[in-house]
Protein backbone atom coordinates (compact mmCIF):
# COMPACT_ATOMS: atom_id res chain seq x y z
CA UNK A 1 0.00 0.00 0.00
CA UNK A 2 1.38 3.36 -0.96
CA UNK A 3 1.90 6.01 1.65
CA UNK A 4 0.72 9.55 1.11
CA UNK A 5 3.55 12.04 1.36
CA UNK A 6 1.59 15.16 0.52
CA UNK A 7 0.15 16.67 -2.66
CA UNK A 8 2.57 17.10 -5.53
CA UNK A 9 1.94 20.77 -6.03
CA UNK A 10 2.76 22.18 -9.45
CA UNK A 11 2.78 18.83 -11.19
CA UNK A 12 0.65 18.59 -14.31
CA UNK A 13 -0.96 15.28 -15.24
CA UNK A 14 0.01 15.96 -18.83
CA UNK A 15 3.63 15.36 -17.82
CA UNK A 16 2.83 11.72 -17.06
CA UNK A 17 0.44 9.69 -19.18
CA UNK A 18 -0.06 7.17 -16.40
CA UNK A 19 -1.27 9.83 -13.98
CA UNK A 20 -3.52 11.34 -16.62
CA UNK A 21 -5.10 7.93 -17.20
CA UNK A 22 -5.83 7.42 -13.50
CA UNK A 23 -7.85 10.64 -13.37
CA UNK A 24 -9.80 9.60 -16.46
CA UNK A 25 -10.39 6.08 -15.15
CA UNK A 26 -11.60 7.41 -11.78
CA UNK A 27 -13.93 9.89 -13.47
CA UNK A 28 -15.34 7.18 -15.75
CA UNK A 29 -15.53 4.52 -13.04
CA UNK A 30 -13.39 2.10 -15.09
CA UNK A 31 -12.35 -0.36 -12.38
CA UNK A 32 -10.41 -2.61 -14.76
CA UNK A 33 -8.28 0.28 -15.97
CA UNK A 34 -7.80 1.47 -12.38
CA UNK A 35 -6.58 -1.99 -11.36
CA UNK A 36 -4.05 -2.06 -14.19
CA UNK A 37 -2.79 1.45 -13.39
CA UNK A 38 -2.47 0.78 -9.68
CA UNK A 39 -0.67 -2.50 -10.34
CA UNK A 40 1.72 -0.58 -12.60
CA UNK A 41 2.64 1.81 -9.78
CA UNK A 42 0.36 4.80 -10.38
CA UNK A 43 0.27 7.28 -7.50
CA UNK A 44 -3.21 7.04 -6.01
CA UNK A 45 -2.83 10.36 -4.15
CA UNK A 46 -1.52 12.49 -6.99
CA UNK A 47 -3.06 15.93 -7.59
CA UNK A 48 -3.84 17.60 -10.90
CA UNK A 49 -3.56 21.25 -11.84
CA UNK A 50 -6.84 21.95 -10.01
CA UNK A 51 -5.53 20.36 -6.79
CA UNK A 52 -7.97 17.47 -7.15
CA UNK A 53 -7.15 13.78 -6.80
CA UNK A 54 -8.61 10.57 -8.29
CA UNK A 55 -10.76 9.75 -5.28
CA UNK A 56 -12.45 13.16 -5.49
CA UNK A 57 -13.43 12.54 -9.12
CA UNK A 58 -14.72 9.05 -8.34
CA UNK A 59 -16.88 10.42 -5.51
CA UNK A 60 -18.10 13.34 -7.60
CA UNK A 61 -19.20 11.00 -10.41
CA UNK A 62 -20.89 8.58 -7.98
CA UNK A 63 -18.71 5.53 -8.73
CA UNK A 64 -18.72 3.72 -5.38
CA UNK A 65 -16.83 0.64 -6.66
CA UNK A 66 -14.04 2.78 -8.09
CA UNK A 67 -13.93 4.85 -4.89
CA UNK A 68 -13.59 1.70 -2.80
CA UNK A 69 -10.78 0.43 -5.02
CA UNK A 70 -8.92 3.72 -4.64
CA UNK A 71 -9.41 3.67 -0.87
CA UNK A 72 -8.09 0.11 -0.67
CA UNK A 73 -5.04 1.19 -2.65
CA UNK A 74 -4.16 3.85 -0.10
CA UNK A 75 -6.23 6.88 -1.02
CA UNK A 76 -7.63 6.80 2.51
CA UNK A 77 -4.23 7.87 3.84
CA UNK A 78 -4.97 11.38 2.60
CA UNK A 79 -7.72 11.71 5.16
CA UNK A 80 -6.77 13.20 8.46
CA UNK A 81 -9.72 14.21 10.55
CA UNK A 82 -11.28 17.63 9.78
CA UNK A 83 -9.09 18.26 6.73
CA UNK A 84 -10.06 20.10 3.59
CA UNK A 85 -9.46 17.06 1.37
CA UNK A 86 -11.80 14.86 3.40
CA UNK A 87 -14.47 17.54 3.42
CA UNK A 88 -14.27 17.96 -0.37
CA UNK A 89 -14.87 14.28 -1.01
CA UNK A 90 -17.64 14.03 1.54
CA UNK A 91 -19.53 17.01 0.10
CA UNK A 92 -18.99 15.85 -3.48
CA UNK A 93 -20.53 12.43 -2.79
CA UNK A 94 -23.96 12.36 -4.48
CA UNK A 95 -25.46 9.54 -2.41
CA UNK A 96 -25.41 8.05 1.07
CA UNK A 97 -23.65 4.89 -0.10
CA UNK A 98 -20.47 6.77 -0.96
CA UNK A 99 -20.71 8.88 2.20
CA UNK A 100 -20.92 5.71 4.29
CA UNK A 101 -17.92 4.31 2.42
CA UNK A 102 -15.93 7.47 3.15
CA UNK A 103 -16.81 7.29 6.84
CA UNK A 104 -15.40 3.75 7.01
CA UNK A 105 -12.04 4.86 5.66
CA UNK A 106 -11.62 8.50 6.48
CA UNK A 107 -12.92 8.17 10.06
CA UNK A 108 -14.79 11.45 9.97
CA UNK A 109 -18.17 11.46 11.72
CA UNK A 110 -20.31 14.54 11.90
CA UNK A 111 -19.09 17.06 14.49
CA UNK A 112 -20.85 17.20 17.88
CA UNK A 113 -23.44 19.92 18.44
CA UNK A 114 -22.14 23.16 20.01
CA UNK A 115 -24.09 22.63 23.23
CA UNK A 116 -22.38 19.27 23.80
CA UNK A 117 -18.96 20.74 23.05
CA UNK A 118 -19.50 23.51 25.63
CA UNK A 119 -20.80 21.10 28.26
CA UNK A 120 -17.98 18.61 27.70
CA UNK A 121 -15.30 21.31 27.80
CA UNK A 122 -16.69 22.74 31.05
CA UNK A 123 -16.75 19.33 32.75
CA UNK A 124 -13.28 18.32 31.56
CA UNK A 125 -11.81 21.57 32.91
CA UNK A 126 -13.00 20.79 36.46
CA UNK A 127 -10.55 19.09 38.86
CA UNK A 128 -11.12 15.30 38.99
CA UNK A 129 -12.56 13.76 42.12
CA UNK A 130 -11.77 10.11 41.38
CA UNK A 131 -8.88 8.26 39.72
CA UNK A 132 -9.24 4.83 38.13
CA UNK A 133 -6.06 2.75 37.96
CA UNK A 134 -6.02 0.26 35.09
CA UNK A 135 -2.90 -1.87 34.62
CA UNK A 136 -1.13 0.52 36.99
CA UNK A 137 -1.89 3.62 34.90
CA UNK A 138 -4.25 6.39 36.09
CA UNK A 139 -7.43 7.63 34.40
CA UNK A 140 -8.81 10.80 36.00
CA UNK A 141 -12.57 11.26 35.95
CA UNK A 142 -15.55 12.64 37.87
CA UNK A 143 -17.88 10.57 39.99
CA UNK A 144 -21.10 12.13 38.71
CA UNK A 145 -20.11 11.52 35.06
CA UNK A 146 -19.27 7.87 35.70
CA UNK A 147 -22.53 7.39 37.59
CA UNK A 148 -24.61 9.16 34.93
CA UNK A 149 -23.19 7.14 32.02
CA UNK A 150 -22.81 3.67 33.51
CA UNK A 151 -25.15 1.77 35.88
CA UNK A 152 -22.16 -0.37 36.89
CA UNK A 153 -20.14 2.62 38.07
CA UNK A 154 -23.20 4.15 39.72
CA UNK A 155 -23.80 1.06 41.81
CA UNK A 156 -20.13 0.73 42.77
CA UNK A 157 -19.82 4.41 43.73
CA UNK A 158 -22.98 4.29 45.85
CA UNK A 159 -22.01 1.08 47.70
CA UNK A 160 -18.58 -0.53 47.59
CA UNK A 161 -16.36 2.38 46.57
CA UNK A 162 -18.15 5.00 48.66
CA UNK A 163 -16.12 8.20 48.90
CA UNK A 164 -12.80 6.65 47.83
CA UNK A 165 -10.79 8.91 45.56
CA UNK A 166 -8.67 6.11 44.06
CA UNK A 167 -9.96 2.81 42.68
CA UNK A 168 -7.91 0.03 41.13
CA UNK A 169 -9.75 -1.94 38.45
CA UNK A 170 -8.63 -5.55 38.22
CA UNK A 171 -10.03 -8.82 36.96
CA UNK A 172 -12.27 -8.95 40.04
CA UNK A 173 -14.10 -5.90 38.73
CA UNK A 174 -13.90 -6.06 34.94
CA UNK A 175 -11.09 -7.33 32.77
CA UNK A 176 -9.97 -4.32 30.77
CA UNK A 177 -6.95 -2.80 29.15
CA UNK A 178 -5.89 0.76 29.82
CA UNK A 179 -6.44 1.98 26.24
CA UNK A 180 -9.95 0.57 25.99
CA UNK A 181 -11.02 1.91 29.38
CA UNK A 182 -9.56 5.29 28.44
CA UNK A 183 -11.64 5.24 25.24
CA UNK A 184 -14.77 4.42 27.25
CA UNK A 185 -14.18 7.28 29.71
CA UNK A 186 -13.56 9.65 26.80
CA UNK A 187 -16.89 8.56 25.33
CA UNK A 188 -18.59 9.42 28.62
CA UNK A 189 -17.52 13.05 28.14
CA UNK A 190 -17.61 13.51 24.36
CA UNK A 191 -20.24 11.02 23.08
CA UNK A 192 -17.59 9.87 20.60
CA UNK A 193 -15.65 6.63 20.36
CA UNK A 194 -12.68 6.03 18.06
CA UNK A 195 -11.04 2.59 18.06
CA UNK A 196 -9.14 0.30 15.70
CA UNK A 197 -11.47 -2.30 14.23
CA UNK A 198 -9.51 -5.15 15.83
CA UNK A 199 -10.21 -3.81 19.34
CA UNK A 200 -13.99 -3.54 19.00
CA UNK A 201 -14.75 -7.04 20.25
CA UNK A 202 -12.82 -6.48 23.49
CA UNK A 203 -14.41 -3.05 23.77
CA UNK A 204 -17.86 -4.63 23.47
CA UNK A 205 -17.07 -6.88 26.45
CA UNK A 206 -16.19 -3.80 28.52
CA UNK A 207 -19.44 -2.10 27.48
CA UNK A 208 -21.38 -5.20 28.53
CA UNK A 209 -19.65 -5.26 31.92
CA UNK A 210 -20.27 -1.52 32.47
CA UNK A 211 -23.88 -1.89 31.25
CA UNK A 212 -23.54 0.76 28.53
CA UNK A 213 -26.36 -0.60 26.41
CA UNK A 214 -26.42 2.01 23.63
CA UNK A 215 -22.70 1.75 22.97
CA UNK A 216 -22.84 -2.05 23.22
CA UNK A 217 -25.57 -2.24 20.57
CA UNK A 218 -23.56 -0.03 18.24
CA UNK A 219 -20.42 -2.12 18.72
CA UNK A 220 -22.35 -5.36 18.08
CA UNK A 221 -23.81 -3.86 14.92
CA UNK A 222 -20.29 -3.07 13.77
CA UNK A 223 -19.15 -6.62 14.57
CA UNK A 224 -22.16 -8.37 13.01
CA UNK A 225 -20.73 -8.63 9.45
CA UNK A 226 -17.48 -10.06 10.83
CA UNK A 227 -19.37 -12.72 12.77
CA UNK A 228 -21.57 -13.68 9.83
CA UNK A 229 -20.14 -16.53 7.77
CA UNK A 230 -21.68 -15.28 4.55
CA UNK A 231 -19.76 -12.00 4.72
CA UNK A 232 -16.41 -13.22 6.00
CA UNK A 233 -14.88 -13.32 2.53
CA UNK A 234 -16.22 -9.83 1.76
CA UNK A 235 -14.76 -8.49 4.99
CA UNK A 236 -11.31 -9.74 4.07
CA UNK A 237 -11.51 -7.69 0.88
CA UNK A 238 -12.50 -4.37 2.38
CA UNK A 239 -12.81 -4.38 6.17
CA UNK A 240 -13.53 -1.11 7.99
CA UNK A 241 -10.29 0.09 9.47
CA UNK A 242 -11.67 1.84 12.53
CA UNK A 243 -14.79 1.92 14.65
CA UNK A 244 -15.84 5.55 14.92
CA UNK A 245 -19.20 6.61 16.30
CA UNK A 246 -20.66 9.93 17.41
CA UNK A 247 -23.79 9.36 19.49
CA UNK A 248 -26.83 11.01 17.90
CA UNK A 249 -29.74 9.33 19.64
CA UNK A 250 -30.92 11.49 22.53
CA UNK A 251 -30.83 8.69 25.12
CA UNK A 252 -27.18 7.90 24.30
CA UNK A 253 -25.88 11.46 24.71
CA UNK A 254 -24.27 13.15 27.72
CA UNK A 255 -27.03 15.78 28.25
CA UNK A 256 -29.67 13.05 28.51
CA UNK A 257 -27.56 11.10 31.00
CA UNK A 258 -27.08 14.19 33.17
CA UNK A 259 -30.78 15.00 32.84
CA UNK A 260 -31.67 11.56 34.19
CA UNK A 261 -29.40 11.90 37.22
CA UNK A 262 -30.74 15.44 37.81
CA UNK A 263 -34.32 14.14 37.79
CA UNK A 264 -33.28 11.49 40.30
CA UNK A 265 -31.87 14.27 42.49
CA UNK A 266 -35.09 16.28 42.19
CA UNK A 267 -37.20 13.23 43.03
CA UNK A 268 -35.04 12.45 46.06
CA UNK A 269 -35.26 16.09 47.15
CA UNK A 270 -39.06 15.97 47.09
CA UNK A 271 -39.02 12.70 49.01
CA UNK A 272 -36.82 14.25 51.70
CA UNK A 273 -39.13 17.26 51.90
CA UNK A 274 -42.09 14.97 52.46
CA UNK A 275 -40.36 12.91 55.14
CA UNK A 276 -39.27 15.84 57.27
CA UNK A 277 -39.58 19.58 57.05
CA UNK A 278 -36.24 20.19 58.76
CA UNK A 279 -33.19 21.32 56.73
CA UNK A 280 -31.09 18.54 55.27
CA UNK A 281 -27.91 18.16 57.27
CA UNK A 282 -25.76 16.66 54.55
CA UNK A 283 -25.98 15.04 51.15
CA UNK A 284 -22.80 12.98 51.08
CA UNK A 285 -23.19 9.44 52.33
CA UNK A 286 -26.99 9.45 52.22
CA UNK A 287 -29.08 6.41 51.33
CA UNK A 288 -29.77 7.80 47.87
CA UNK A 289 -27.65 6.69 44.91
CA UNK A 290 -27.74 10.02 43.05
CA UNK A 291 -24.25 10.84 44.47
CA UNK A 292 -25.29 14.42 45.32
CA UNK A 293 -22.68 16.10 47.50
CA UNK A 294 -24.32 19.46 48.21
CA UNK A 295 -27.78 20.92 48.75
CA UNK A 296 -29.23 24.30 47.81
CA UNK A 297 -32.22 25.66 49.70
CA UNK A 298 -34.53 27.97 47.74
CA UNK A 299 -37.54 29.09 49.71
CA UNK A 300 -39.10 25.99 51.23
CA UNK A 301 -37.50 23.57 48.77
CA UNK A 302 -34.12 21.86 49.01
CA UNK A 303 -32.36 20.80 45.81
CA UNK A 304 -29.82 17.98 45.87
CA UNK A 305 -26.96 18.87 43.48
CA UNK A 306 -23.39 18.03 42.52
CA UNK A 307 -20.63 20.50 43.31
CA UNK A 308 -18.65 19.56 40.20
CA UNK A 309 -21.43 20.49 37.78
CA UNK A 310 -22.45 23.67 39.62
CA UNK A 311 -18.87 24.93 39.82
CA UNK A 312 -17.93 24.02 36.25
CA UNK A 313 -20.95 25.81 34.79
CA UNK A 314 -21.20 28.94 36.93
CA UNK A 315 -18.46 31.23 38.22
CA UNK A 316 -20.81 32.26 41.01
CA UNK A 317 -21.07 28.71 42.37
CA UNK A 318 -17.37 28.08 41.78
CA UNK A 319 -16.51 31.06 43.98
CA UNK A 320 -19.06 30.18 46.60
CA UNK A 321 -18.18 26.50 46.82
CA UNK A 322 -14.40 26.47 46.49
CA UNK A 323 -12.54 29.79 46.41
CA UNK A 324 -13.69 31.95 49.30
CA UNK A 325 -14.62 30.07 52.42
CA UNK A 326 -15.90 33.23 54.14
CA UNK A 327 -18.51 33.58 51.37
CA UNK A 328 -19.87 30.07 51.68
CA UNK A 329 -22.51 30.78 54.33
CA UNK A 330 -23.02 27.06 54.59
CA UNK A 331 -24.98 25.43 57.39
CA UNK A 332 -24.80 21.62 57.64
CA UNK A 333 -24.00 21.23 53.94
CA UNK A 334 -26.82 23.47 52.66
CA UNK A 335 -26.43 26.60 50.54
CA UNK A 336 -29.23 29.12 50.88
CA UNK A 337 -30.36 31.23 47.91
CA UNK A 338 -32.73 34.16 48.24
CA UNK A 339 -34.83 36.34 45.91
CA UNK A 340 -35.36 33.57 43.37
CA UNK A 341 -38.33 31.25 42.93
CA UNK A 342 -37.98 27.49 43.15
CA UNK A 343 -39.43 27.09 39.63
CA UNK A 344 -36.84 29.40 38.07
CA UNK A 345 -34.02 27.74 40.03
CA UNK A 346 -35.12 24.31 38.82
CA UNK A 347 -35.12 25.56 35.21
CA UNK A 348 -31.63 26.92 35.77
CA UNK A 349 -30.48 23.54 37.10
CA UNK A 350 -31.80 21.85 33.97
CA UNK A 351 -29.72 24.26 31.88
CA UNK A 352 -26.64 23.75 34.07
CA UNK A 353 -26.83 19.97 33.71
CA UNK A 354 -27.84 19.75 30.03
CA UNK A 355 -27.00 23.13 28.40
CA UNK A 356 -30.57 23.39 27.12
CA UNK A 357 -34.11 24.26 28.21
CA UNK A 358 -37.13 22.64 26.60
CA UNK A 359 -39.78 25.32 27.21
CA UNK A 360 -40.75 28.34 29.32
CA UNK A 361 -43.76 26.80 31.04
CA UNK A 362 -47.34 28.05 31.14
CA UNK A 363 -46.42 31.74 31.53
CA UNK A 364 -43.50 32.20 29.11
CA UNK A 365 -43.16 35.98 29.51
CA UNK A 366 -42.90 35.91 33.30
CA UNK A 367 -40.67 32.82 33.26
CA UNK A 368 -38.35 34.35 30.66
CA UNK A 369 -37.97 37.57 32.65
CA UNK A 370 -37.09 35.64 35.80
CA UNK A 371 -34.62 33.42 33.95
CA UNK A 372 -32.86 36.46 32.49
CA UNK A 373 -32.50 37.81 36.01
CA UNK A 374 -31.19 34.43 37.19
CA UNK A 375 -28.68 34.32 34.31
CA UNK A 376 -27.31 37.73 35.27
CA UNK A 377 -27.16 36.88 38.96
CA UNK A 378 -25.39 33.52 38.56
CA UNK A 379 -23.08 34.73 35.75
CA UNK A 380 -24.40 32.33 33.10
CA UNK A 381 -24.51 34.57 30.07
CA UNK A 382 -25.15 31.80 27.54
CA UNK A 383 -28.42 31.12 29.30
CA UNK A 384 -29.64 34.50 28.04
CA UNK A 385 -29.29 33.34 24.44
CA UNK A 386 -31.20 30.12 25.18
CA UNK A 387 -34.01 32.10 26.83
CA UNK A 388 -34.10 34.55 23.91
CA UNK A 389 -34.54 31.72 21.40
CA UNK A 390 -37.48 30.35 23.39
CA UNK A 391 -39.03 33.77 24.04
CA UNK A 392 -38.97 35.30 20.54
CA UNK A 393 -41.83 33.11 19.16
CA UNK A 394 -44.03 34.50 21.96
CA UNK A 395 -43.21 38.16 21.12
CA UNK A 396 -45.77 38.32 18.35
CA UNK A 397 -48.25 41.14 17.79
CA UNK A 398 -51.03 38.53 17.80
CA UNK A 399 -50.04 37.38 21.30
CA UNK A 400 -48.91 40.48 23.19
CA UNK A 401 -49.84 44.16 23.26
CA UNK A 402 -47.63 47.07 22.13
CA UNK A 403 -47.19 48.01 25.79
CA UNK A 404 -45.76 44.55 26.59
CA UNK A 405 -43.42 44.69 23.61
CA UNK A 406 -42.16 48.11 24.73
CA UNK A 407 -41.50 46.64 28.14
CA UNK A 408 -39.49 43.80 26.61
CA UNK A 409 -37.51 46.34 24.62
CA UNK A 410 -36.59 47.98 27.92
CA UNK A 411 -35.78 44.61 29.52
CA UNK A 412 -33.54 43.66 26.60
CA UNK A 413 -31.46 46.77 27.30
CA UNK A 414 -31.47 46.06 31.03
CA UNK A 415 -30.23 42.45 30.66
CA UNK A 416 -28.13 43.13 27.53
CA UNK A 417 -29.84 40.63 25.21
CA UNK A 418 -29.20 41.91 21.69
CA UNK A 419 -31.32 39.24 19.99
CA UNK A 420 -34.49 40.29 21.82
CA UNK A 421 -33.75 43.98 21.25
CA UNK A 422 -33.31 43.55 17.51
CA UNK A 423 -36.52 41.55 17.26
CA UNK A 424 -38.51 44.15 19.20
CA UNK A 425 -37.17 46.96 17.01
CA UNK A 426 -38.13 45.02 13.90
CA UNK A 427 -41.69 44.48 15.15
CA UNK A 428 -42.04 48.16 16.09
CA UNK A 429 -40.73 49.34 12.71
CA UNK A 430 -43.12 47.04 10.84
CA UNK A 431 -46.13 48.06 12.97
CA UNK A 432 -45.35 51.70 13.63
CA UNK A 433 -48.96 52.94 13.48
CA UNK A 434 -50.06 50.53 16.20
CA UNK A 435 -47.21 51.64 18.45
CA UNK A 436 -47.71 55.35 17.73
CA UNK A 437 -50.90 55.32 19.81
CA UNK A 438 -49.36 53.48 22.77
CA UNK A 439 -48.48 55.72 25.72
CA UNK A 440 -45.69 53.37 26.74
CA UNK A 441 -44.03 53.77 23.35
CA UNK A 442 -44.34 57.56 23.49
CA UNK A 443 -42.85 57.62 26.99
CA UNK A 444 -40.06 55.31 25.83
CA UNK A 445 -39.18 57.62 22.94
CA UNK A 446 -39.25 60.75 25.10
CA UNK A 447 -37.07 59.10 27.75
CA UNK A 448 -34.54 57.96 25.17
CA UNK A 449 -34.46 61.43 23.59
CA UNK A 450 -33.83 63.30 26.83
CA UNK A 451 -31.23 60.90 28.27
CA UNK A 452 -27.97 59.66 26.85
CA UNK A 453 -27.70 55.88 26.32
CA UNK A 454 -25.73 53.91 28.88
CA UNK A 455 -22.31 52.54 28.07
CA UNK A 456 -22.61 49.61 25.67
CA UNK A 457 -26.28 50.37 25.06
CA UNK A 458 -27.56 51.48 21.65
CA UNK A 459 -29.43 54.67 20.91
CA UNK A 460 -33.10 53.70 20.66
CA UNK A 461 -34.11 56.42 18.20
CA UNK A 462 -31.16 55.80 15.92
CA UNK A 463 -31.57 52.02 16.02
CA UNK A 464 -35.28 52.30 15.30
CA UNK A 465 -34.56 54.62 12.39
CA UNK A 466 -31.99 52.23 10.93
CA UNK A 467 -34.37 49.29 11.30
CA UNK A 468 -37.06 51.24 9.47
CA UNK A 469 -34.73 52.24 6.65
CA UNK A 470 -33.34 48.72 6.24
CA UNK A 471 -36.71 47.61 4.87
CA UNK A 472 -36.86 50.46 2.31
CA UNK A 473 -33.39 50.63 0.81
CA UNK A 474 -34.76 51.35 -2.67
CA UNK A 475 -36.27 54.67 -1.52
CA UNK A 476 -34.06 55.49 1.43
CA UNK A 477 -34.16 59.32 1.28
CA UNK A 478 -37.93 59.58 0.94
CA UNK A 479 -38.42 56.89 3.56
CA UNK A 480 -36.13 58.74 5.98
CA UNK A 481 -38.16 61.95 5.61
CA UNK A 482 -41.38 60.00 6.12
CA UNK A 483 -40.05 58.34 9.26
CA UNK A 484 -38.94 61.70 10.72
CA UNK A 485 -42.43 63.15 10.18
CA UNK A 486 -44.10 60.19 11.80
CA UNK A 487 -41.66 60.23 14.70
CA UNK A 488 -42.21 63.95 15.32
CA UNK A 489 -45.97 63.42 15.39
CA UNK A 490 -45.57 60.65 17.94
CA UNK A 491 -43.33 62.84 20.10
CA UNK A 492 -45.70 65.80 19.71
CA UNK A 493 -48.76 64.00 21.03
CA UNK A 494 -47.82 63.74 24.72
CA UNK A 495 -46.45 67.30 24.76
CA UNK A 496 -49.70 68.65 23.36
CA UNK A 497 -51.53 66.83 26.11
CA UNK A 498 -49.42 68.64 28.72
CA UNK A 499 -49.55 72.21 27.28
CA UNK A 500 -53.21 73.19 27.58
CA UNK A 501 -52.84 76.67 26.11
CA UNK A 502 -51.62 75.58 22.65
CA UNK A 503 -53.21 77.51 19.79
CA UNK A 504 -56.32 75.76 18.44
CA UNK A 505 -56.54 73.38 21.37
CA UNK A 506 -57.17 75.66 24.34
CA UNK A 507 -60.84 74.73 24.50
CA UNK A 508 -60.27 71.02 24.22
CA UNK A 509 -59.59 68.90 27.35
CA UNK A 510 -56.16 67.31 27.56
CA UNK A 511 -57.30 63.70 27.05
CA UNK A 512 -59.57 64.59 24.13
CA UNK A 513 -56.85 66.76 22.64
CA UNK A 514 -54.40 63.83 22.67
CA UNK A 515 -56.96 61.59 21.01
CA UNK A 516 -57.60 64.26 18.38
CA UNK A 517 -53.88 64.54 17.62
CA UNK A 518 -53.61 60.77 17.32
CA UNK A 519 -56.50 60.65 14.85
CA UNK A 520 -55.02 63.50 12.80
CA UNK A 521 -51.60 61.84 12.85
CA UNK A 522 -53.08 58.53 11.71
CA UNK A 523 -54.88 60.22 8.81
CA UNK A 524 -51.72 62.03 7.78
CA UNK A 525 -49.69 58.84 7.90
CA UNK A 526 -52.27 56.99 5.80
CA UNK A 527 -52.22 59.80 3.22
CA UNK A 528 -48.43 59.78 3.14
CA UNK A 529 -48.33 56.01 2.60
CA UNK A 530 -51.02 56.21 -0.09
CA UNK A 531 -49.00 58.89 -1.87
CA UNK A 532 -45.88 56.73 -1.81
CA UNK A 533 -47.76 53.71 -3.14
CA UNK A 534 -49.32 55.75 -5.98
CA UNK A 535 -45.94 57.22 -6.94
CA UNK A 536 -44.48 53.70 -7.09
Amino acid sequence: MQQFTGPRWGRSPADDGTQLDIFQAARAGDCAQLARLLKGGADVNTCDRWDSFPLYYACLAGHDVAARKLLEAGAGAIFAESTFEADRCYRAAPNLKIQKLLREYEVRPLPPPPSLARLSAALRSAPPDITLYVQGRPIEAHRVILAARSPYFRTKLATEWGSRREVRLSSSHIYVSFDLMRSLVDFFYSDRVDLPADDVEAFARICRACQCQGLLQRANRFLAPRRCRETQQLDRCHPPRRFVWQARCAQDRLPSALRRILYDCLANSREEDLRNNEPVETCAGSEYDDLADTCVKVGERVFRCHQLILASRSEYFKTRLFRRTEFLERHHGVLEEHDVSAEAFEKMLVYIYTDEIEDLGDDPLAQAEELLDVASRYLMYRLKGVVADLLIPHLDMDRISPAQLCRWLTLSDMYDVAKIREYCLHIIACNFEAFAEAREFQALLLASRTSAPAEGQGDLLNDLRQTWLAARLDRRNESAALFEKRLEMVLLAPRQGVNGDQRGFSCVPGRSRTSMIRRIASKLMRKIFCGILLSE
